[in-house]
């Protein structure tokens, strides 16, 4: 028997015949009918927002250019050294989990960044080594062992990375000293978001985006919002006063260090689909963005030839969501050199 599709009727996957064999989908309503969550029990209304004009729905297309141009914008801004260390980057150092809905393999391989693949089973059994950082792809189930693994791992100096549902089937299974989920499930919508540290380095990309438009946040159908058990060691990197006053959650990305390693933890996904534009400014072109930001001539021509169809608020998301990514290997990849040197 299938899972049900936690998206239901409104799922942007009906179409990839990979996903609809794994799972089944309601004809008729969309989450009313969801047995997901109780909290996600809203109105037809509430949850039609591809019919905003402010909203837009990314094609496959469009969201690779859009990581092509954000992905180059953001390698701009990693010094020669963190490029060559990347480019350097063991084969093994990066590995990533495959989940249920995101996907943050396609993100990594947009980038020209090498990770290997690990399955959720293997987990229990799977070799780790203290440079390695394993990337949690948002998933519907997960293994316990596999968590208490990880866990045991972490506190050795394995780094994980993990995004929405792994708060409450990893970090609240393993982790739950630290952080655990709030109880409540958001809405598809996209919320503005800003920097809490701006000189901490996980979030250098998303300082220069804020100067002239506030950042936006992608949040998933029945994403799961933060709650912050250990106050003094868990960081907010990223808040959002909007996901703070509809689900009495403002961390949007938080970090912490468990013995010798370190988890970073995002609500909702890296592989952005949506986009808004909630003012004029994110209305403009991909251009402006670019002007904004003082790109290179190379950036403006890469925008001139595959961009013309991308806004600012597009290329604003993609470029922050690949800094950040990039931020996390070459700060994990330094640190690890130094450990070893």
């Amino acid at each position: 028997m299938k899972e049900e599709c936690r998206y239901g009727s409104n799922c942007r996957y009906l179409s990839d015949p990979t996903h609809c064999d794994r799972f089944q989908h309601p004809t008729k309503t969309s989450l009313l009918g969801s047995t997901a969550h109780p909290s996600d029990q809203l109105s037809n209304k509430n949850l039609d927002t591809s019919s905003s004009s402010h909203s837009h729905t990314i094609h496959d297309d469009d969201m690779q250019k859009a990581y092509s141009i954000g992905g180059a914008i953001a390698l701009e801004r990693l010094s020669q050294q963190d490029q060559t260390t990347i480019k350097t980057m063991r084969d093994d150092a990066v590995i990533v989990v495959p989940g249920t809905y995101d996907h943050i393999d396609r993100v990594l391989a947009k980038l020209n960044i090498k990770f290997t693949i690990v399955e959720q089973h293997e987990l229990i059994n799977y070799p780790f080594r203290t440079y390695q950082t394993v990337y949690i792809n948002c998933a519907s189930k997960f293994p316990k062992e596999a968590a208490y693994r990880l866990r045991e791992f972490v506190e050795k100096g394995l780094h994980i990375i993990t995004t929405d549902w792994t708060l409450r089937n990893v970090l609240q299974v393993a982790f739950s000293d630290f952080v655990k989920h709030n109880g409540q499930s958001t809405r598809d919508e996209v919320v503005g978001i800003e920097v809490v540290d701006p000189n901490h380095s996980f979030v250098s990309g998303f300082v220069l985006a804020a100067k002239h438009a506030q950042p936006q946040w992608w949040l998933e159908t029945a994403s799961h919002p933060i709650e912050i058990v250990n106050k003094e060691q868990v960081k907010v990197l990223i808040r959002s006063q909007a996901l703070y006053d509809k689900y009495q959650s403002d961390a949007v990305i938080v970090t912490f260090d468990c013995g010798r390693g370190n988890v970073t933890h995002m609500i909702s996904h890296f592989y952005l689909q949506r986009s808004e534009t909630p003012n004029a400014r994110h209305k403009m072109s991909a251009q402006q963005y670019a002007q904004d930001i003082k790109a290179s001539d190379n950036i403006t021509k890469l925008i001139s030839k595959d961009g013309q169809n991308l806004n600012y608020a597009q290329i604003q998301s993609s470029s922050t969501s690949a800094q950040f990514i990039y931020n996390l290997v070459s700060n994990r990849l330094n640190s690890t050199k130094q450990s070893t040197s």
